[in-house]
Protein backbone atom coordinates (compact mmCIF):
# COMPACT_ATOMS: atom_id res chain seq x y z
CA UNK A 1 0.00 0.00 0.00
CA UNK A 2 1.34 3.40 -1.01
CA UNK A 3 0.56 5.79 1.84
CA UNK A 4 1.92 8.75 -0.15
CA UNK A 5 -1.25 8.57 -2.26
CA UNK A 6 -3.61 8.67 0.73
CA UNK A 7 -5.04 12.03 1.76
CA UNK A 8 -5.01 12.12 5.58
CA UNK A 9 -7.84 13.67 7.55
CA UNK A 10 -7.21 16.94 9.39
CA UNK A 11 -6.20 16.62 13.03
CA UNK A 12 -8.98 17.83 15.31
CA UNK A 13 -8.79 17.62 19.10
CA UNK A 14 -12.06 16.07 20.19
CA UNK A 15 -12.47 14.16 23.41
CA UNK A 16 -12.59 10.87 21.52
CA UNK A 17 -9.55 11.51 19.34
CA UNK A 18 -7.41 12.76 22.22
CA UNK A 19 -8.37 9.74 24.37
CA UNK A 20 -7.50 7.41 21.50
CA UNK A 21 -4.16 9.12 20.94
CA UNK A 22 -3.20 8.62 24.58
CA UNK A 23 -4.33 4.98 24.63
CA UNK A 24 -2.72 3.84 21.36
CA UNK A 25 -1.00 5.88 18.67
CA UNK A 26 -1.62 3.25 15.98
CA UNK A 27 -5.36 3.14 16.76
CA UNK A 28 -5.50 6.93 16.57
CA UNK A 29 -3.68 6.87 13.23
CA UNK A 30 -6.01 4.27 11.71
CA UNK A 31 -9.25 5.78 12.97
CA UNK A 32 -8.71 9.52 13.06
CA UNK A 33 -5.89 10.17 10.57
CA UNK A 34 -6.82 7.69 7.84
CA UNK A 35 -10.50 7.06 8.65
CA UNK A 36 -10.29 3.28 8.37
CA UNK A 37 -13.49 1.39 9.20
CA UNK A 38 -14.72 -2.17 8.93
CA UNK A 39 -16.63 -3.27 5.86
CA UNK A 40 -20.28 -4.16 6.39
CA UNK A 41 -22.55 -3.20 9.25
CA UNK A 42 -21.63 -4.16 12.79
CA UNK A 43 -24.53 -4.10 15.23
CA UNK A 44 -23.60 -2.20 18.38
CA UNK A 45 -26.67 -2.61 20.54
CA UNK A 46 -25.25 -0.66 23.48
CA UNK A 47 -24.15 2.28 21.33
CA UNK A 48 -27.49 2.40 19.50
CA UNK A 49 -29.39 2.33 22.79
CA UNK A 50 -27.15 5.13 24.02
CA UNK A 51 -27.91 7.30 20.99
CA UNK A 52 -31.66 6.87 21.42
CA UNK A 53 -31.44 7.58 25.16
CA UNK A 54 -29.38 10.65 24.34
CA UNK A 55 -32.19 11.87 22.06
CA UNK A 56 -34.66 11.59 24.94
CA UNK A 57 -32.38 13.72 27.10
CA UNK A 58 -31.93 16.22 24.26
CA UNK A 59 -35.67 16.70 23.68
CA UNK A 60 -36.71 16.37 27.33
CA UNK A 61 -39.94 15.22 29.04
CA UNK A 62 -43.16 15.42 27.04
CA UNK A 63 -41.51 15.16 23.63
CA UNK A 64 -41.35 11.38 23.33
CA UNK A 65 -43.15 11.42 19.97
CA UNK A 66 -40.33 13.47 18.48
CA UNK A 67 -37.82 10.86 19.59
CA UNK A 68 -40.02 8.13 18.12
CA UNK A 69 -40.10 10.04 14.82
CA UNK A 70 -36.29 10.33 14.88
CA UNK A 71 -35.95 6.58 15.46
CA UNK A 72 -38.37 5.86 12.62
CA UNK A 73 -36.29 8.10 10.37
CA UNK A 74 -33.18 6.11 11.28
CA UNK A 75 -35.01 2.85 10.56
CA UNK A 76 -36.23 4.14 7.19
CA UNK A 77 -32.69 5.12 6.22
CA UNK A 78 -31.43 1.63 7.14
CA UNK A 79 -34.20 -0.06 5.14
CA UNK A 80 -33.35 2.13 2.14
CA UNK A 81 -29.89 0.59 2.27
CA UNK A 82 -31.43 -2.88 2.42
CA UNK A 83 -33.57 -2.13 -0.63
CA UNK A 84 -30.47 -0.94 -2.51
CA UNK A 85 -28.85 -4.33 -1.95
CA UNK A 86 -26.28 -3.19 0.62
CA UNK A 87 -27.38 -5.67 3.30
CA UNK A 88 -25.13 -8.58 2.33
CA UNK A 89 -25.25 -10.37 5.69
CA UNK A 90 -28.65 -9.19 6.97
CA UNK A 91 -27.17 -7.05 9.75
CA UNK A 92 -28.66 -3.77 8.51
CA UNK A 93 -32.23 -5.15 8.56
CA UNK A 94 -31.60 -6.69 11.97
CA UNK A 95 -30.45 -3.33 13.34
CA UNK A 96 -33.52 -1.58 11.90
CA UNK A 97 -35.82 -4.07 13.63
CA UNK A 98 -33.83 -3.94 16.87
CA UNK A 99 -34.26 -0.17 17.13
CA UNK A 100 -37.95 -0.53 18.02
CA UNK A 101 -37.09 -2.58 21.10
CA UNK A 102 -34.26 -0.21 22.01
CA UNK A 103 -36.61 2.76 21.72
CA UNK A 104 -38.87 1.33 24.43
CA UNK A 105 -35.91 0.58 26.67
CA UNK A 106 -34.43 4.07 26.23
CA UNK A 107 -37.82 5.65 26.94
CA UNK A 108 -38.08 3.79 30.22
CA UNK A 109 -34.52 4.77 31.16
CA UNK A 110 -35.22 8.46 30.47
CA UNK A 111 -38.50 8.52 32.41
CA UNK A 112 -36.91 6.86 35.43
CA UNK A 113 -34.00 9.32 35.32
CA UNK A 114 -36.33 12.34 35.06
CA UNK A 115 -38.33 11.01 37.99
CA UNK A 116 -35.26 10.70 40.19
CA UNK A 117 -33.43 13.83 39.01
CA UNK A 118 -35.92 16.42 37.72
CA UNK A 119 -34.16 19.54 36.49
CA UNK A 120 -34.71 22.42 38.96
CA UNK A 121 -36.81 25.28 37.61
CA UNK A 122 -34.04 27.80 38.32
CA UNK A 123 -31.73 26.04 35.82
CA UNK A 124 -32.54 27.57 32.44
CA UNK A 125 -31.31 25.88 29.24
CA UNK A 126 -29.36 28.42 27.18
CA UNK A 127 -28.07 25.92 24.63
CA UNK A 128 -28.09 22.21 23.81
CA UNK A 129 -26.30 19.92 21.39
CA UNK A 130 -23.79 22.71 20.83
CA UNK A 131 -21.11 21.64 18.38
CA UNK A 132 -18.35 24.19 18.72
CA UNK A 133 -14.96 24.51 17.04
CA UNK A 134 -12.21 26.85 18.13
CA UNK A 135 -8.53 27.48 17.58
CA UNK A 136 -6.02 27.28 20.38
CA UNK A 137 -2.48 28.11 19.37
CA UNK A 138 -2.08 26.00 16.21
CA UNK A 139 -4.57 23.28 17.19
CA UNK A 140 -8.26 22.89 16.43
CA UNK A 141 -10.41 22.02 19.44
CA UNK A 142 -13.92 20.70 18.91
CA UNK A 143 -16.72 19.07 20.86
CA UNK A 144 -20.47 18.76 21.25
CA UNK A 145 -21.86 20.00 24.55
CA UNK A 146 -25.13 18.34 25.58
CA UNK A 147 -26.48 21.32 27.53
CA UNK A 148 -25.45 24.70 28.84
CA UNK A 149 -27.48 25.80 31.85
CA UNK A 150 -27.88 29.19 33.52
CA UNK A 151 -28.47 29.14 37.25
CA UNK A 152 -30.86 32.07 37.57
CA UNK A 153 -30.29 32.21 41.33
CA UNK A 154 -26.63 33.23 41.12
CA UNK A 155 -25.98 33.79 37.39
CA UNK A 156 -23.48 30.93 37.07
CA UNK A 157 -23.17 28.64 34.03
CA UNK A 158 -23.13 24.84 34.23
CA UNK A 159 -22.21 22.28 31.59
CA UNK A 160 -24.37 19.14 31.66
CA UNK A 161 -23.65 15.82 29.98
CA UNK A 162 -25.67 12.59 29.82
CA UNK A 163 -24.24 9.11 29.51
CA UNK A 164 -25.56 5.57 29.59
CA UNK A 165 -23.35 2.56 30.17
CA UNK A 166 -23.34 -1.17 30.62
CA UNK A 167 -20.44 -0.99 33.07
CA UNK A 168 -20.49 0.01 36.76
CA UNK A 169 -21.18 3.72 37.26
CA UNK A 170 -17.89 4.02 39.12
CA UNK A 171 -16.18 3.69 35.72
CA UNK A 172 -18.07 6.77 34.50
CA UNK A 173 -17.64 8.93 37.57
CA UNK A 174 -14.16 7.98 38.73
CA UNK A 175 -11.73 10.86 38.19
CA UNK A 176 -14.48 13.17 36.92
CA UNK A 177 -12.82 16.23 38.45
CA UNK A 178 -9.71 15.89 36.30
CA UNK A 179 -11.32 14.23 33.29
CA UNK A 180 -10.46 15.34 29.78
CA UNK A 181 -14.13 15.87 28.93
CA UNK A 182 -14.91 18.21 31.82
CA UNK A 183 -11.78 20.27 31.15
CA UNK A 184 -12.21 20.46 27.37
CA UNK A 185 -15.90 21.30 27.57
CA UNK A 186 -15.14 24.12 29.97
CA UNK A 187 -12.80 25.65 27.37
CA UNK A 188 -15.23 25.10 24.51
CA UNK A 189 -18.21 26.46 26.45
CA UNK A 190 -16.37 29.62 27.41
CA UNK A 191 -15.26 30.26 23.84
CA UNK A 192 -18.77 29.55 22.53
CA UNK A 193 -20.39 32.02 24.93
CA UNK A 194 -17.76 34.66 24.24
CA UNK A 195 -17.79 34.21 20.44
CA UNK A 196 -21.58 34.43 20.25
CA UNK A 197 -21.80 37.24 22.82
CA UNK A 198 -24.15 35.21 25.03
CA UNK A 199 -24.38 36.68 28.52
CA UNK A 200 -21.97 39.27 29.79
CA UNK A 201 -19.46 38.55 32.56
CA UNK A 202 -20.46 34.89 32.59
CA UNK A 203 -18.85 32.46 35.01
CA UNK A 204 -18.70 28.77 34.11
CA UNK A 205 -18.97 27.24 37.54
CA UNK A 206 -18.91 23.52 36.95
CA UNK A 207 -19.72 20.32 35.13
CA UNK A 208 -22.68 18.01 35.79
CA UNK A 209 -22.50 14.40 34.66
CA UNK A 210 -25.64 12.26 34.57
CA UNK A 211 -25.07 8.52 34.39
CA UNK A 212 -27.49 5.64 34.10
CA UNK A 213 -26.90 1.90 33.93
CA UNK A 214 -28.55 0.20 30.98
CA UNK A 215 -31.21 -2.21 32.29
CA UNK A 216 -30.38 -5.87 31.92
CA UNK A 217 -33.95 -6.89 31.04
CA UNK A 218 -35.83 -6.64 27.76
CA UNK A 219 -39.46 -6.10 26.92
CA UNK A 220 -40.93 -9.58 26.40
CA UNK A 221 -43.96 -11.85 26.84
CA UNK A 222 -43.76 -11.36 30.61
CA UNK A 223 -44.83 -7.76 30.09
CA UNK A 224 -47.69 -8.86 27.85
CA UNK A 225 -48.97 -11.13 30.62
CA UNK A 226 -48.45 -8.47 33.29
CA UNK A 227 -50.27 -5.92 31.13
CA UNK A 228 -53.35 -8.13 31.10
CA UNK A 229 -53.13 -8.77 34.85
CA UNK A 230 -52.57 -5.10 35.68
CA UNK A 231 -54.96 -3.74 33.03
CA UNK A 232 -52.37 -1.51 31.40
CA UNK A 233 -50.35 -1.32 28.17
CA UNK A 234 -47.36 -3.56 27.55
CA UNK A 235 -45.07 -0.48 27.65
CA UNK A 236 -46.45 0.51 31.07
CA UNK A 237 -45.97 -3.05 32.35
CA UNK A 238 -42.38 -3.00 31.12
CA UNK A 239 -41.82 0.37 32.80
CA UNK A 240 -43.01 -1.06 36.13
CA UNK A 241 -40.73 -4.10 35.78
CA UNK A 242 -37.71 -1.94 34.92
CA UNK A 243 -38.47 0.36 37.89
CA UNK A 244 -38.27 -2.69 40.12
CA UNK A 245 -34.95 -3.61 38.48
CA UNK A 246 -33.56 -0.13 39.18
CA UNK A 247 -34.92 -0.04 42.76
CA UNK A 248 -33.14 -3.29 43.55
CA UNK A 249 -29.85 -1.80 42.40
CA UNK A 250 -30.40 1.39 44.42
CA UNK A 251 -27.80 4.14 43.84
CA UNK A 252 -25.60 1.83 41.79
CA UNK A 253 -27.82 2.32 38.73
CA UNK A 254 -28.56 6.08 38.43
CA UNK A 255 -26.41 8.98 39.54
CA UNK A 256 -26.02 12.70 38.85
CA UNK A 257 -22.80 14.28 40.09
CA UNK A 258 -21.29 17.73 39.75
CA UNK A 259 -17.77 19.13 40.01
CA UNK A 260 -16.89 22.79 40.53
CA UNK A 261 -14.04 24.22 38.47
CA UNK A 262 -11.25 25.57 40.67
CA UNK A 263 -8.11 25.11 38.55
CA UNK A 264 -6.72 27.24 35.72
CA UNK A 265 -8.22 26.87 32.26
CA UNK A 266 -5.16 25.12 30.82
CA UNK A 267 -3.50 23.14 33.64
CA UNK A 268 -0.31 21.15 32.86
CA UNK A 269 -2.25 17.87 32.86
CA UNK A 270 -4.34 19.19 29.96
CA UNK A 271 -1.44 20.73 28.07
CA UNK A 272 0.28 17.33 27.81
CA UNK A 273 -2.39 15.57 25.68
CA UNK A 274 -2.70 18.63 23.43
CA UNK A 275 1.07 18.57 22.88
CA UNK A 276 0.76 14.87 22.11
CA UNK A 277 -1.79 15.67 19.40
CA UNK A 278 0.55 18.24 17.90
CA UNK A 279 3.40 15.73 17.78
CA UNK A 280 1.23 13.06 16.13
CA UNK A 281 -0.10 15.59 13.63
CA UNK A 282 3.40 16.43 12.42
CA UNK A 283 4.58 12.84 11.92
CA UNK A 284 4.83 11.24 8.46
CA UNK A 285 1.57 9.65 7.31
CA UNK A 286 2.79 6.08 7.64
CA UNK A 287 1.75 3.35 10.14
CA UNK A 288 5.32 2.73 11.19
CA UNK A 289 5.51 6.30 12.54
CA UNK A 290 2.87 5.44 15.14
CA UNK A 291 3.55 3.03 17.99
CA UNK A 292 1.27 0.15 18.90
CA UNK A 293 0.27 -0.19 22.54
CA UNK A 294 3.00 -2.40 24.00
CA UNK A 295 0.97 -2.92 27.19
CA UNK A 296 -1.77 -4.49 24.98
CA UNK A 297 -4.48 -2.88 27.11
CA UNK A 298 -5.90 -1.14 24.05
CA UNK A 299 -5.83 -4.40 22.08
CA UNK A 300 -8.65 -5.85 24.17
CA UNK A 301 -10.25 -2.79 25.75
CA UNK A 302 -13.81 -3.32 26.99
CA UNK A 303 -13.58 -7.12 26.63
CA UNK A 304 -13.40 -7.13 22.83
CA UNK A 305 -10.54 -7.21 20.37
CA UNK A 306 -9.56 -3.93 18.72
CA UNK A 307 -10.94 -3.74 15.18
CA UNK A 308 -7.46 -2.82 13.89
CA UNK A 309 -5.76 -5.87 15.42
CA UNK A 310 -5.31 -7.56 12.03
CA UNK A 311 -3.69 -4.44 10.61
CA UNK A 312 -1.27 -4.27 13.53
CA UNK A 313 -0.31 -7.93 12.99
CA UNK A 314 0.33 -7.39 9.28
CA UNK A 315 3.23 -5.63 7.58
CA UNK A 316 1.80 -2.34 6.24
CA UNK A 317 3.20 -3.27 2.82
CA UNK A 318 0.70 -6.16 2.82
CA UNK A 319 -2.36 -4.15 3.91
CA UNK A 320 -3.89 -4.19 0.44
CA UNK A 321 -5.18 -7.75 0.87
CA UNK A 322 -6.94 -6.80 4.11
CA UNK A 323 -8.60 -3.83 2.43
CA UNK A 324 -10.00 -6.15 -0.22
CA UNK A 325 -11.96 -8.12 2.38
CA UNK A 326 -12.15 -6.47 5.83
CA UNK A 327 -11.43 -2.72 5.80
CA UNK A 328 -12.18 0.40 3.81
CA UNK A 329 -11.51 4.13 3.99
CA UNK A 330 -14.55 6.15 5.00
CA UNK A 331 -15.59 9.31 6.79
CA UNK A 332 -15.48 8.72 10.54
CA UNK A 333 -18.25 10.51 12.38
CA UNK A 334 -17.00 11.67 15.74
CA UNK A 335 -19.58 10.95 18.43
CA UNK A 336 -18.49 12.09 21.85
CA UNK A 337 -22.07 11.79 22.97
CA UNK A 338 -21.65 8.04 23.18
CA UNK A 339 -18.08 8.09 24.31
CA UNK A 340 -18.62 6.72 27.78
CA UNK A 341 -16.75 3.66 26.53
CA UNK A 342 -13.71 5.91 26.10
CA UNK A 343 -13.62 7.54 29.52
Amino acid sequence: MNFDNIQPKPVVCRQSSVCDAIACERYWFCRHRLGIVLRGEKIKEGATLGRIYHKFQEFGPGREQEVRAWVQGQQNALMDRVNKGEDIDGQIARLANLMTELYHKAEVMAKIFWEKYPQPSYLKVIGKEINHTMQWNDLTLEGTIDKLLLNEQDGSIWIRDHKSTGRPLAVLFGGLGWSLQARMYRILAGDYLDYNNILSNFHIKGFILDGILKPGIKQCKTDDKNAKDWNCTQEEAYLRRVKIWYSEKMDASILSKSVIFTESLFPPELIYPFEKMRVLRDRPVNPESFSRDITRKACFAYESQCIYHDLCETDPKQWDSLFETKYKFADVKEDDAQNEENI
